[in-house]
C-alpha cells in the first residue's frame, strides 16, 4: 500500500487478523505433532500472539460470551503462546506471573483455572494429549506441551551424561524406568520439577524424548556437530549447544554403546508363544575371547548359567540366546562374565499382574500405553481381562508347564479404549490410537541368518509414514551401517496423507549387503527404529524342503544360493551330512562382504517338563522312563511346512500301540503332546519310541529308555573306563574331581568301548565322580555344579597344581594334610561347606563345617561378597550362610551399590551387609521386600507376625492328597509376592508343611519348642518376642507344628548374637545346626525370617548395645 507520499506503508493488523493469520499457519502443523513444543516457532511469533491474546480475551468475555469458546477459537495460539512462556520464561515456581504479564492480562487467581482448563480444551481440540491425572492439573498438562523448559536443561542433560557414565549399556527405556521407578523419587532431586513430572507422565513422548537426548549428547562431541534430524525443539538443541560450547557439560564421557550411532541391545524380555513361553532374551555379544559369552540370569534368586556359543572355532561373535522362566516371577537380575554391569528387568508386578507383547514377542513396557494392534497378552486366570471397547480374541495361546495358572491370549485392541484386569485395578492400561510410522520388510529368508542369529532380508525394505488431511506431519528418515557414523542417507519429507517411501535406496551401491540401522524420526512418540541384515536379491533353495531325523541323524541335505547380477555367493552349493545342522558362507557385493549362516530347515522337537528349561533340539529326545513316574510334561514337535500335524505313535518291540492326538490346535508348525497320556504304557512296557509321520515316513522324534547308560567306572592310567556303557549318539561325560570340588567338571565325549579320556592333572587327584547325558552340539548345555545321578571312580591321591593353596586343600580333602592357616580363594571354602554332607561321612560333618569355616568368619565382608559371587541356589546358599556361622555376625558394611545389586539376587545376604539409610540400598530392598519393609522401618514392629505360622488349617491340608496339595502349593505361586508379603510368607509355611515329614524337618521339630521357650527367655522387647508367640500353633502344640515359631526364634536370636547379646551368641551356636535343617527344607520362610530378625533388631536397642 501507497502512502500520500508514494512511500511503502505496511498497514497495521488488528488483534483478531494476527491471531487468525497464526492460527492458519500452526494449526495444520500442531495437528500432525505430538507435543506443541515441537513445531518450529520464533520467539517473536510466540511473544507477538501472546501479547496480544490477553486483550483478546479480556474483549471476548467482556461480549459475555463463554471463556471457554475464546480457547475454541484460537486453539493453536493459545497452545503456542502458553508453552512459550513456559518453555522459555519459567522460573522456579512463577509461571502464573510470567504468563500475565506475557499476554498483558491482570488476571486474578481464580482466573488460573480458567486459562488451565482452557489450554486442555485448546490442544484437545487439535487432537493432542490433555495429560489428566497431571499433580498439578492446569499447569501440568501446559508443562508437558513445553518438553523440557530452557532453564530446565542443564540439569537434564547432565543427569543424562551422568546416568550414562554409570551404566555404559543404558538406552533410553533403561534410563526412564530408573527415573520412574517406585519409591527412589529423590533420585531426580537434582533436576527442577518440570523435569521429574514430564519424566515421569510423559509416557511414550518422554521416553522418545530421551532417546533423541542421548543422540544429541553423542553429536555434540562431534567438531562442526550436525544436529537436523535429530526432531527435539530447536530451543533444546540450540541451547545443548550452547552449553557444550560453554564447558557447561561433561562431553568427556565415552559415548555409551547403547546410545548415539551404534547401539547395543541389553537384555530384555519377550514371549515365544508357541515354545520357551515368557524368556529373558540375552543379546549377541562381539568380540568374545573364546567365542563363548557366558550370562548369568538370577530370576527370584535362582541362578542360571546360561552359554551362548559361537557356531564355528576362530568366531568371536556369540550369537543372541534365551533363557526360558520356568515359573512366574516379581525380577530378573542379568550378568555377563567379565562384565562389571547388571541389568534388573521387572517381569511380574504383584499388584498388576499382567504382561503384554507385540505381535513379534516384544514386550511393551508397563509404563507405556498400549497401541491400538494386536498383542499377546499373559495374566493370571482367575483374573479376567477388563476392556474398555470391544475386545476380539484372536488365538487362545499356551504358556508352559511351570506358568500353570496363567492365560496366553492374542487380541485385537482395535477398538479398545484401555484394558485392564479385575480385582488389579493397577494393572488398567489405556490405548492410545496414534499410528506410528513402519519399516516394512517382507519375509526373511528361510533358513537364512547372520552368525549373530538375526533374520536376513533379500528386499530392501519400504517404508510407511502416517499422514492426515488437515494436520502435516514433518518427519525425517536416516539410514546408516550398524556400527558406523557416517550417515548414509538422509531425508525429510512434509506429509499430509499416508507416504510410502521407496526411493531411500536408489543412491546408494546395489545390491545391497550388510546390517543397516534405519531411523525414523517425527511426531514424538511416533517414530520407528530397526536394525536390518540385508542381503538382496539372494535365494535360498533347500532340498529336501524339510531335513527328517533319520537312523544317524537328520537327513542329508543340500542348499542352492543364488545371487543377483553385481553379487555372487561362496559356495554357491553346499551339502549337510547327518552330522551337520548349518554351514557358512560368503555374501560378496562389490567391496563389501557379509557372513551368512545358512540353516536348512528341519525338525525340531522339544519337552516342557516342570523344572526343567525347555529347549528344541534337533535330533530325537532321549526321555529317561523313570521321568514318567511323575509327570513327564508336554512334547512339542515343529515340522516347518506341515500344514496339519498327525498323531504322536507310540511304538514297542516293534508294534504300534497307541495313538495320542495333538493338544491343542497347531500354531506356527507346532504341535503339543501330552506325554501324561502314555504314562501306563511307558510304565508297563519301560521304553518306547515315539513317532509321527511326515511326507509319507515315520519320524522318530523321541526314544523312552531307562536312564542307566553303564553299570559303573573305574580309573584305568589316563582314562575312565565306562562298564556296561550304552553308547548312543552325543554321549558325554562330565568328569568332578572329589578332592578339588571348586572345579568346574571336565567335559569329554566317550569314546568308543565306553572310554573317558582325562586331562593330565586329573590322572591321580583322587576319586572321580562321572555324570553321563546325551548332548545336543548345537544346544550348549550347562552341566551342574555337583552331579545327583553319578559314577564314582575310586581312586588315592590328591590334585597336584601350581597353586598351592589348592594343593594344600585337596590334602586337607584326601586326609594328608590338616586345613590350610591361611585360605585367600573363599570361593573354594563356600564350595566346601555347600557339600560337606556329599565330601564327608555324617558323623564328621560337624567339625568339617567348623574348621572349613574360620576363614569365613576371620573375613565376614569378603565372604559375604563371595558368597554372592558364587551363585548357589537360594536354598544352598542360605543352608551355607547359616551353616558357617555367618548370618549370626556383625557384618561390616559393603559397598552401598555392591549391596544395592545383592538385594535383587541374594535378600539373605543383603540385608545383613548394607545400610538401608542409603536411598539405592533401601529402593532395592523395599523392591524386594515390598511395602512392609517401609512399615517395619517407621514403626519398629511387623504388620503381619502371624503370616505363615501353621493354625487350625493344617489339619484340613493334611487330609489331602499329595495331588491336592500340590494344586493348593501352585495356586500359592501364580502371582510372585514382594518377599515380606503376608501372602510370601504363607507360601513359606505351604512349602515347610509339604516337607514337614523329611528327616531334617523332623529332627528339627524334635527341638522346635525347646528353641521356642529359649527365645521366650531371652528375647526381653515385645517387639521382638511377638514375632515367635504370634507364630505359635493356636494350641501350642509341638513338633512339626512348632516349626514356624522356631524359625522366627532361630533368626532373632542369631541377629541379637551379631549385635553382642552373649547368652543369644551361646544359643545360636547350639541350634545352628538345627536352624541349617531347617533352611534346607523350608529356604523361603527361614529366608524371610532372617530379613524380619535384622530389620526389627536393627530397630530394638538391646541391653548389649
Amino acid at each position: 500500500m501507497l502512502g500520500p507520499g508514494g512511500e511503502n506503508r505496511i498497514r497495521k493488523v488488528s488483534a483478531t487478523e494476527l491471531l487468525d493469520m497464526r492460527e492458519r499457519a500452526w494449526s495444520k502443523k500442531l495437528r500432525g505433532a505430538s507435543l506443541v513444543a515441537e513445531i518450529d516457532v520464533k520467539d517473536a511469533h510466540s511473544e507477538q500472539v501472546a501479547s496480544v491474546l490477553g486483550r483478546a480475551y479480556e474483549k471476548w468475555v467482556a461480549s459475555g460470551r463463554k471463556p471457554e469458546l475464546f480457547f475454541r477459537r484460537w486453539p493453536a495460539c493459545v497452545g503456542v503462546a502458553m508453552t512459550g512462556v513456559a518453555a522459555r520464561d519459567l522460573k522456579q515456581g512463577t509461571f502464573w506471573p510470567e504468563l500475565w504479564k506475557a499476554v498483558r492480562y491482570r488476571g486474578l487467581p481464580e482466573e488460573q483455572t480458567i486459562w488451565g482448563r482452557g489450554f486442555s480444551v485448546a490442544v484437545d481440540a487439535l487432537g493432542m494429549p490433555t495429560f489428566p491425572g497431571m499433580p498439578m492439573p492446569y499447569v501440568g498438562p501446559i508443562l508437558m506441551h513445553a518438553g523440557i523448559p530452557v532453564c530446565c536443561l542443564e540439569g537434564y542433560l547432565t543427569l543424562l551424561l551422568r546416568r550414562r557414565s554409570q551404566d555404559r549399556g543404558l538406552d533410553a527405556e533403561g534410563f526412564v524406568s530408573w527415573a520412574t521407578a517406585p519409591g527412589v523419587e529423590t533420585r531426580l532431586y537434582d533436576v527442577h520439577m518440570p523435569v521429574r513430572r514430564f519424566l515421569e507422565h510423559g509416557t511414550e513422548y518422554a521416553l522418545d524424548f530421551v532417546d533423541r537426548s542421548f543422540e544429541l549428547l553423542d553429536r555434540l562431541r562431534e567438531p562442526a556437530a550436525e544436529l537436523d534430524g535429530i526432531g527435539l525443539p530447536p530451543r533444546v538443541t540450540e541451547r545443548a549447544r550452547q552449553l557444550a560450547s560453554e564447558g557447561g557439560l561433561d562431553l568427556a564421557t565415552p559415548r555409551s554403546p547403547a546410545t548415539g550411532r551404534t547401539r547395543v541391545e541389553r537384555p530384555r524380555i519377550a514371549l515365544d508363544p508357541f515354545g520357551g513361553g515368557i524368556e529373558v532374551v540375552l543379546p549377541p555379544v562381539g568380540d568374545t575371547p573364546d567365542g563363548i559369552a557366558r550370562w548369568n540370569v538370577t530370576a527370584d534368586g535362582v541362578t542360571t548359567t546360561v552359554r551362548s556359543q559361537a557356531m564355528w572355532v576362530g568366531v568371536a561373535e556369540a550369537p543372541s540366546t534365551t533363557h526360558s522362566l520356568l515359573r512366574p516371577v516379581r525380577t530378573v537380575v542379568v550378568a555377563m562374565d567379565g562384565w562389571p554391569y547388571q541389568t534388573e528387568l521387572q517381569v511380574v508386578d504383584p499388584a498388576a499382574p499382567m504382561l503384554v507383547f507385540g505381535e513379534d514377542g516384544r514386550r511393551l513396557p508397563a509404563t507405556m500405553p498400549l497401541p491400538p494392534d494386536r498383542v499377546w497378552v499373559a495374566h493370571p486366570a482367575d483374573h479376567e481381562l477388563l476392556p474398555d471397547g470391544p475386545l476380539h480374541v484372536v488365538i487362545e495361546g499356551q504358556l508352559p508347564l511351570g506358568w500353570e495358572g496363567w492365560r496366553l491370549r492374542k487380541v485385537s485392541l482395535k477398538d479398545v479404549r484401555s484394558l485392564g484386569l479385575d480385582t488389579a485395578p493397577a494393572a488398567r492400561r489405556t490405548v492410545r490410537g496414534h499410528t506410528h510410522a513402519r519399516i516394512s520388510t517382507g519375509d526373511p529368508v528361510a533358513g537364512v541368518t547372520t552368525p549373530y542369529g538375526s533374520p536376513v532380508f533379500s528386499q530392501v525394505p519400504e517404508i510407511w509414514l502416517p499422514g492426515n488431511a488437515g494436520a502435516e506431519a514433518t518427519w525425517h528418515v536416516e539410514i546408516r551401517r550398524s556400527g558406523a557414523d557416517a550417515t548414509l542417507v538422509s531425508e525429510s519429507y512434509q506429509c499430509r496423507e499416508p507416504l510410502t517411501v521407496t526411493d531411500l535406496w536408489d543412491a546408494l551401491p546395489r545390491p545391497l549387503v550388510g546390517a543397516f540401522d534405519i531411523v525414523v524420526r517425527g511426531p514424538l512418540g511416533r517414530g520407528v527404529r530397526r536394525s536390518l541384515s540385508i542381503a538382496e536379491g539372494v535365494v535360498a533353495t533347500f532340498t529336501p524342503r524339510v531335513r527328517l531325523f533319520g537312523p544317524a541323524g537328520l537327513a542329508d541335505g543340500r542348499v542352492e544360493l543364488s545371487a543377483p547380477v553385481g553379487a555372487r555367493v561362496e559356495p554357491r552349493v553346499t551339502r549337510f551330512s547327518s552330522g551337520e545342522l548349518a554351514s557358512i558362507v560368503e555374501y560378496r557385493a562389490e567391496d563389501e562382504t557379509e557372513p551368512l549362516v545358512v540353516t536348512p530347515p528341519h525338525v525340531q522337537v522339544m519337552q516342557d517338563r516342570l523344572g526343567e528349561a525347555p529347549a528344541w533340539r534337533a535330533g530325537p529326545l532321549r526321555i529317561p522312563t523313570d521321568a514318567f513316574a511323575d509327570e513327564p510334561g508336554t512334547l512339542l514337535v515343529r515340522i516347518p511346512h506341515l500344514r496339519q500335524m498327525p498323531p504322536l505313535q507310540v511304538m514297542t518291540a516293534g508294534q504300534v500301540v497307541q495313538d495320542i492326538l495333538t493338544s491343542g490346535s497347531v500354531q506356527a508348525d507346532t504341535a503339543r503332546y501330552d506325554l501324561v497320556r502314555i504314562k501306563d504304557t511307558v510304565t508297563d512296557k519301560q521304553q518306547a519310541d515315539l513317532l509321527v509321520e511326515a511326507d509319507g515316513r515315520l519320524v522318530r522324534v523321541a526314544s523312552v529308555r531307562p536312564r542307566r547308560l553303564a553299570t559303573a567306572a573305574k580309573v584305568e592310567g589316563d582314562h575312565i573306563q565306562l562298564l556296561e556303557c550304552v553308547l548312543v549318539e552325543g554321549l558325554t561325560a562330565g568328569v568332578y574331581a572329589a578332592r578339588a570340588p571348586w572345579r568346574e567338571p571336565v567335559i569329554v565325549p566317550v569314546e568308543e568301548g565306553g572310554t573317558v579320556p582325562l586331562p593330565w592333572d586329573l590322572y591321580s587327584c583322587g576319586s572321580l565322580l562321572v555324570g553321563l547325558q546325551v548332548d545336543d552340539p548345537w544346544v550348549p548345555v550347562e552341566w551342574p555344579r555337583w552331579p545327583d545321578n553319578h559314577l564314582v571312580a575310586s581312586a588315592d591321591g590328591f590334585l597336584v597344581s601350581e597353586d598351592p593353596e589348592e594343593v594344600a586343600l585337596s590334602r586337607y580333602l584326601a586326609g594328608e594334610g590338616g586345613f590350610p592357616d591361611e585360605v585367600r580363594d573363599l570361593s573354594r571354602i563356600w564350595t566346601l561347606i555347600d557339600l560337606a554332607d556329599r565330601l564327608r561321612v555324617s558323623s564328621v560333618v560337624r567339625r568339617f563345617v567348623q574348621e572349613c569355616s574360620q576363614p569365613i568368619l576371620r573375613r565376614p565382608e569378603d565372604a559375604l561378597t563371595t558368597l554372592v559371587k558364587l551363585g548357589l541356589e537360594p536354598d544352598r546358599s542360605l543352608h551355607a550362610l547359616i551353616r558357617s556361622g555367618l548370618a549370626a555376625v556383625a557384618v561390616p558394611q559393603l559397598d552401598t551399590a555392591a549391596v544395592a545389586k545383592i538385594w535383587a539376587t541374594t535378600p539373605a545376604a543383603a540385608v545383613l551387609a548394607g545400610d538401608l539409610d542409603d536411598e539405592d540400598c533401601l529402593a532395592a530392598a523395599e523392591r524386594q521386600c515390598g511395602d512392609a519393609l517401609i512399615e517395619i522401618r517407621s514403626i519398629g514392629t511387623d504388620p503381619s507376625p502371624e503370616a505363615g505360622r501353621f493354625g487350625s488349617e493344617t489339619d484340613r491340608l493334611a487330609q489331602m492328597t499329595p495331588q491336592q496339595f500340590d494344586g493348593v502349593l501352585r495356586a500359592a505361586h501364580i502371582v510372585p509376592k514382594a518377599l515380606l508379603d503376608a501372602d510370601a510368607r504363607a507360601a513359606g509355611a505351604l512349602q515347610l508343611f509339604r516337607a514337614r515329614h523329611e528327616p531334617a524337618a523332623k529332627e528339627t521339630g524334635i527341638v522346635a519348642a525347646h528353641a521356642v521357650k529359649t527365645a521366650a527367655r531371652l528375647l526381653e522387647r515385645p517387639e521382638l518376642l511377638r514375632q515367635v508367640v504370634q507364630r505359635k500353633h493356636p494350641q501350642d502344640r509341638g513338633g512339626w507344628y512348632s516349626l514356624p515359631a522356631a524359625s522366627a526364634a532361630f533368626a532373632l536370636i542369631a541377629r541379637l548374637a551379631a549385635r553382642g547379646d552373649e547368652a543369644c551368641r551361646a544359643a545360636e551356636q547350639m541350634f545352628r545346626n538345627d536352624w541349617a535343617r531347617l533352611a534346607s527344607v523350608a529356604p523361603d520362610l527361614v529366608t524371610i525370617d532372617l530379613v524380619l530378625a535384622e530389620l526389627l533388631t536393627g530397630t530394638v536397642k538391646t541391653e548389649a548395645q
